[in-house]
């Protein structure tokens, strides 16, 4: 009895059962492991029968040990293996979290950069507007300085044209009495030239007469004084 307690035949062993296989039942070579048999046990059937069943229960009990062993190894590799898959699912929600944060991190790093840039940019345009104006302002001021000047420089230059025009006019009028003033002058002295020659044309001609009467060559000379005033030019003086 409480031989057969759901142990696999194979554990049925003659070295299991403690029994030598060149006995004859009398003699047992029987190897027992533990304690001695009770002494209330007669016949050595009887031991024999005890240290199978002892043989028997400590095969089970070894059986069942390790049995318990192995579901106690099978418990703690599963136990691993939880924890291991937890590690991996954790590492992954990790990995996880950590790209989304580095994916949050990176846009926010590139929408920072982008309102950066365009900071920049707008700064950039605004300088280059201030620029742009002062140089046109710059360009207009000087424009209009050169186009006063140039105003001026034309004005100046008129003025000066009409002053030279006038002073050429001045000298022209002044040119032309000194020339009115000269002719008068000339036309003065030929009116007394005239005058006198003819003073001393009658002065002549009244001596000439006189002189005729008196003389042939006296009368002679007057014919060629008369001669001579008629053929002497009248302005041949005034050179």
């Amino acid at each position: 009895p409480g031989i057969s307690r759901g142990i696999p035949a194979g554990e049925f062993a003659c070295e299991a059962m403690g029994l030598d296989d060149a006995g004859d039942g009398r003699n047992p070579s029987i190897r027992l492991i533990g304690a001695p048999p009770p002494p209330e046990l007669q016949s050595g059937q009887d031991v024999l029968a005890w240290k199978r069943e002892y043989n028997i229960r400590q095969r089970e009990a070894d059986w069942k040990r390790r049995q318990e062993e192995k579901l106690t190894q099978k418990q703690v590799q599963w136990q691993i293996e939880k924890c291991e898959r937890e590690n991996r699912l954790a590492s992954a929600r990790e990995s996880r979290l950590r790209s989304q944060l580095e994916d949050r991190v990176s846009q926010q790093h590139t929408e920072v950069d982008r309102r950066y840039k365009e900071r920049c940019r707008n700064v950039e345009i605004d300088r280059r507007k201030h620029r742009w104006e002062d140089q046109e302002n710059a360009r207009l001021v000087k424009m209009n300085a050169e186009s006063i000047q140039e105003a001026n420089a034309r004005e100046e230059a008129l003025a000066a044209k009409k002053a030279e025009a006038c002073e050429e006019l001045r000298a022209a009028a002044a040119s032309r009495a000194e020339r009115r003033r000269r002719q008068a002058e000339l036309d003065a002295k030929r009116e007394e030239n005239i005058r006198k020659r003819e003073a001393e044309r009658l002065a002549n001609a009244a001596e000439g007469s006189r002189m005729l009467k008196e003389d042939a060559i006296a009368k002679s000379n007057a014919v060629v004084n008369r001669f001579v005033d008629r053929v002497v030019p009248a302005g041949a003086e005034l050179v």
